[in-house]
């Protein structure tokens, strides 16, 4: 299908690598001179595969010019130049400690277990810095370890509100039950988003993988955000043959939520950190998601419902034109995000948005108004989104679940002004499905690679793809801080 460049999962040198596609996968191939050959599954079906594709191409290309394959990569990014996407998150480490001891945690290794916590300072350069990229992202992720084992957490989170980030913490969960008037603080210095490990509504699966039973903490964490209005997205790491068979229940749940529940994200195990030596890793990749959602949902979200995340950008370049600091472009290949928003009616029917509209016909006229936006001034864009609005609109849909005023007013506002607040009334309907397929050495694509758009912040102010950083940087720039810190 095509060729590429990998890594070597055991010395990680760049060795040329292909896809195929084989017995209904994609599977990727490379062999190192030194190691041999090897073989992972790289993605889901073929067909799911060419319906990203088909849409990823109408992309405005124009800004992914850099080279394939640059010779540096994944290996040299404080100083690249030939990366093809900006930050759109920035995920910030804040510590190594942790209150549980999951088997599948992706950002420990079991042979370098360091002292990796930066000091409240560097965080807060780090911030200052990446404040300053043009684009700046809009978003920053906190991530870990656990970030809620720091009790300076809610401060951290008061200086990226500051400097006007989107605050996520990435969290298991926990503190937010046991420790009182936590999640009060955290919401007063401007959290936006809770970022929720929820892998399964069965215990058994809970103890095997996180190694003690959750439900009842995770229920409990939802109610106590309900209680102070700090939104939701639920992370679920989708594992073959062990929770699987739960997408369609996982995603009913988020429906029934949706006052609190903004997102609702798959991730396929990625074998990194301690599940790096599984040797059972194939069994375990679940690369059928599309079909699972369609099936477990009885048909009413499909697979052609869900599309890449590149498909953004074209409302993203129609969007900079209204906005004092544009938006980077969500660019990233068709292989890392597949996604849609879904909208949930009175009477419990979920609706992906794409139903609202003959969502060819509108996707191309967007497409089309955003290749000439730069030229042309705010009222033309106006005019333009009302007529693809209109023209494109399900009228009986429409009117029968939400209202026309109320859907052409949120189309507007979110090409305006985007944000949660915008969508108005049918905010608390909604909710953003989707599925990130990150890499491990096995399948690692240096292509995939170049168009992230999650880059890590590290304490020497590097931005690293966040697939680069967890198999090819992590160890080195964990240690190298580590005992940076405890000479000093």
């Amino acid at each position: 299908m095509s060729k590429t460049k990998s890594i070597c999962p055991i010395c990680q040198k760049k060795i040329d690598a292909e896809l195929t596609e084989v017995n209904g996968k994609i599977i990727i191939t490379k062999k190192c001179p030194e190691h041999g050959e090897f073989k992972a599954t790289h993605w889901q079906s073929p067909p799911i595969f060419g319906h990203m594709q088909k849409y990823d191409q109408f992309m405005y290309l124009g800004d992914l010019n850099a080279p394939k394959n640059p010779p540096g990569c994944p290996y040299v990014c404080e100083n690249c130049k030939n990366h093809a996407s900006a930050t759109v998150i920035g995920v910030i480490d804040v510590t190594k400690r942790c209150n549980m001891r999951c088997a599948i945690c992706f950002s420990t290794f079991p042979q370098q277990e360091v002292d990796y916590e930066p000091t409240k300072q560097s965080l807060v350069e780090m911030l200052e810095f990446v404040s300053k990229a043009n684009p700046k992202p809009p978003a920053i992720l906190f991530s870990g370890g656990e970030p809620l084992e720091r009790e300076d957490m809610p401060e951290i989170i008061g200086v990226a509100h500051k400097l006007k980030f989107m605050t996520i913490l990435a969290t298991n969960g926990i503190h937010l039950v046991d420790t009182p008037g936590l999640a009060k603080k955290l919401k007063e210095n401007g959290l936006n988003i809770v970022y929720l490990s929820f892998d399964s509504f069965h215990e058994d699966f809970n103890k095997k993988i996180r190694g003690q039973p959750l439900l009842d903490i995770k229920l409990k964490v939802i109610e106590v955000c309900r209680k102070y209005d700090i939104e939701i997205i639920l992370v679920n790491t989708l594992m073959k043959s062990l929770n699987d068979e739960e997408v369609g229940d996982m995603i009913r749940f988020a429906a029934k939520n949706t006052d609190i529940i903004r997102g609702l994200i798959f991730q396929p195990i990625a074998f990194t950190g301690r599940a790096t030596e599984n040797p059972f890793r194939e069994n375990f990749r679940e690369w059928s998601f599309a079909e699972d959602v369609e099936n477990q949902t009885r048909g009413e979200i499909k697979t052609t419902d869900l599309f890449p995340m590149s498909i953004m950008t074209s409302p993203i370049k129609i969007m900079r034109k209204f906005m004092q600091k544009p938006w980077p472009l969500f660019s990233c290949s068709p292989q890392c995000g597949i996604v849609n928003w879904i909208y949930v009616s009175k009477r419990g029917k979920m609706i992906p948005i794409n139903h609202f509209v003959n969502f060819e016909r509108f996707f191309n006229t967007i497409r089309k108004t955003a290749e000439t936006a730069e030229s042309k001034g705010k009222i033309s864009l106006l005019s333009s989104l009302f007529m693809a609005s209109m023209v494109s609109m399900n009228m009986v849909l429409v009117t029968k679940e939400v209202g026309i005023l109320t859907l052409m007013n949120s189309i507007i506002k979110m090409h305006i002004s985007p944000s949660y607040q915008s969508l108005g009334k049918i905010r608390r309907r909604i909710f953003l499905l989707g599925c990130m397929a990150f890499m491990d050495s096995w399948n690692f694509d240096v292509n995939r690679a170049r168009r992230c758009v999650v880059h890590y912040l590290t304490p020497d102010k590097k931005i690293v793809p966040f697939c680069a950083y967890n198999n090819v940087h992590r160890v080195a720039i964990e240690k190298a801080y580590a005992e940076k810190h405890k000479k000093s």
